[in-house]
Order: C-alpha cells, then structure tokens, then sequence
C-alpha cells in the first residue's frame, strides 16, 4: 500500500465519508489494493450472470459488469463513458403529452423500476430486453444502477407457444365449420321434411318438428359464429391503416365517443402479424378507455420515427387509478404480452384528470424499393 493510500485510510479511520467515487473503486481507472471491499465486489459484479450497469445522473456509463458488455456484443471498455441511449434502439420511448396528432417527443426519461426497450447491439441488430433502474444517494452525489436482462430466448418461446396457440384455434375453428355446421345444416333441413310431412297429415307433432328445426338453425349459427372467433385476424402491413380508421369510425358510432385516427409518414411493419397484434392493442386500449375511463375524445396514431414504427392510443379520461397502475389488470397484460410477440415494447401513462396514454413501439420492416430504384 502505498504513502497516499495511507494515509487517506488513517484520515478515514473514524467512520467519516469515503472521498473516493464509486468510479474509482469500480471503474476502469479504479485505484488498486486500496480496497478490499471494493476488489471483491469487482470479481463478484464480473462474476454475475445478469448484466449491471451503473450510470451518472446524464447516464452515462461509469461501471459495467461482463454480463452486461455481452448482452450488447462489446467489449466492457468499449463502454464506459458512453450514453446509456447509444444501447438503446428506442431511447426516447416516452409517453408524450395529449397534444395529438403528433410524434413522441424526443426526451428520454426513465422512473424506478422495471421497463421493457429494444436495445441494440454492437453489430446493429435488435433486440428486446427489461431494465430494472434503481437510484442510490453516494457522496457527493447519486447514482443510477440498471440491470439488464436480455428477452430474446423468452420471447421466441413466446411465440413459438402463440403461434402452436394459434393454429390450433385455427384446425378447430376450420373442424367447427366443415364438420359440425354442416352436420346442423343436414339435420336443420330433416327436421323440416319431418314438420312438413307432420303437417300435411295434420299431426299436432308438426309444431315440435318446427321447434325443433328452428333450435337446430340457431345452434348452427352459433357455431359458424365460434368458428369465425376462432380463425385468426387477417390484416396485411399495407391494410393496417385502413383498418385502423374503420375501427375509429364504428368505435365512435357505437359509443358515441369521439374517436380520430391520424397516419404520420409511412410507417413499415414487419409481417401481417405485427399489423395484427398492433391492431389489436388498439383495440383494447380503446376498449379499455370507453368502459373505464369515460373521456371525450380518443385518439389513434400509427406513425414512423428512425427505425421504428409506434402505434400511440390516448385519450382524455379520468386516468387509471392507482391500484389499476399497480396491479394492471387482463387488458394490460394482454397488450404488454403481445407487444413483446412483435418484438416491440408498450408503455402506459396515466395522469389524474387527464386520461391514459398507450404508446407501442416496434422495429420497422424492411421497405420495398420501387421499381426502378437504385441501391
């Protein structure tokens, strides 16, 4: 140890505040055999399987652990001193104001607590994970801990499971319609054969024969009815906005509720899954504001920024109360779950008198390039 480290450990012999920053012990430019404490919890940070990132109040990297380096394909030098934003696909993915139609507005800003973002490795490509933030009070100052999760693997099983989910809802609603409803067809059609042949003897029997095929007639519609719910939303990237627009059009017809739909550039999707999935987060969410939130107007936008397409849904409403932000309840879960199915991420915001605000972000598809184009 040498004259300095000495002496700083005397001064500090009476329990007073460490001068040195967390930096300094656990930093690329931490100072060495100072601390014991301070090596040890270097090998143990190195030694985690879950990525730990430790930031200064402009989040900036001062501390990253291997987990987390790997997660984004760098090196851990690589990264100190670097924006936490730079790791991120969507940074600025904050819901904005009611101010609508509009984009996102472009400041980051995290609260405590786990949020889900695309982040982006070092090769530039894509990918899913939750942020776990936490701020500490350290001398002279804070700091802000994230613990980085990476929720590739999970969300390809995920949709694995949906997709399995999927065309099994699809082999029985086709089952239902081929099989089942024909089969009500044919006994609807002998059971009026019976109620004529009934009649025309003048049997009082004929009248049960008529119930009867009108009971079969109805089970048959409720069955081409279950065998429709059960075959999967088809709607391409290009019908997407469309969609949306008639959606609006007969929410606001059959709620009496204004509701708007607005397109902002040309945004890219995907597949037709993701316009699905998107379209039916919108459908919940509005579903959700008209039975819980009784605003006076809903607005729907899908539009584009960077790489990425966002479908925002807010209204004016009375907002969520905070049991409902606490423990969000079926819709919620059910909007969050297929987000991550896409490969996007959700985000709710509600404020007291002033409605919910849901805003979905995904990677944008590739776009086709127009005949005659150049690379």
């Amino acid at each position: 140890m040498d004259e300095n480290t000495r002496q700083f450990g005397e001064e500090n012999s009476g329990r007073r505040p460490c001068r040195l920053s967390i930096a300094n012990c656990l930093g690329p430019n931490h100072l060495q055999g100072y601390c014991s404490i301070a090596g040890w919890m270097q090998q143990m940070l190195d030694q985690m399987l879950e990525g730990m990132l430790v930031l200064d109040t402009a989040f900036s990297i001062e501390i990253v652990n291997r987990a987390a380096a790997d997660i984004f394909g760098y090196l851990p030098g690589e990264l100190f001193g670097r924006p936490l934003a730079t790791l991120l696909h969507t940074p600025d993915q904050i819901v904005p104001s009611f101010g609508l139609p509009h984009r996102p507005d472009g400041h980051a800003s995290f609260a405590r607590g786990r949020h889900e973002a695309l982040g982006r490795r070092k090769n530039g490509e894509v990918f899913p994970l939750e942020l776990s933030l936490s701020q500490s009070a350290v001398e002279g100052g804070s700091a802000i801990t994230v613990l980085v999760r990476d929720l590739s693997e999970r969300r390809a099983l995920e949709r694995a499971l949906f997709e399995a989910e999927t065309n099994e809802r699809l082999r029985i609603g086709q089952d239902i319609h081929d099989s089942l409803c024909q089969m009500l067809i044919g006994i609807h059609y002998q059971a009026e054969l019976l109620q004529s042949r009934l009649r025309d003897r003048s049997l009082p029997e004929s009248a049960l024969a008529l119930r009867i095929g009108e009971l079969v007639r109805e089970a048959g519609d409720c069955a081409r009815t279950l065998s429709q719910g059960l075959m999967p939303l088809a709607i391409s990237p290009a019908e997407l906005p469309q969609a949306l627009a008639d959606f609006a059009r007969k929410s606001e017809e059959r709620s009496g509720i204004r509701c708007r739909f607005a397109l902002l550039g040309q945004p890219s999707l995907q597949d037709s899954a993701t316009a699905v999935h998107l379209y039916q987060i919108a459908q919940e969410a509005v579903h959700n504001a008209i039975r819980h939130g009784r605003p006076r107007r809903i607005e729907i936008v899908l539009g584009e920024r960077a790489d990425s397409t966002y479908l925002l849904v807010a209204d004016d409403g009375e907002g969520m109360g905070p049991k409902s932000a606490s423990r969000p309840g079926l819709g919620m879960r059910s909007m969050r779950y297929r987000a991550g199915l896409i490969g996007g991420v959700i985000r709710f915001e509600s404020k007291p008198k002033g409605g919910v605000t849901v805003l979905c972000t995904v990677p944008a598809g590739r776009r086709r390039m127009k005949k005659g184009s150049r690379k």
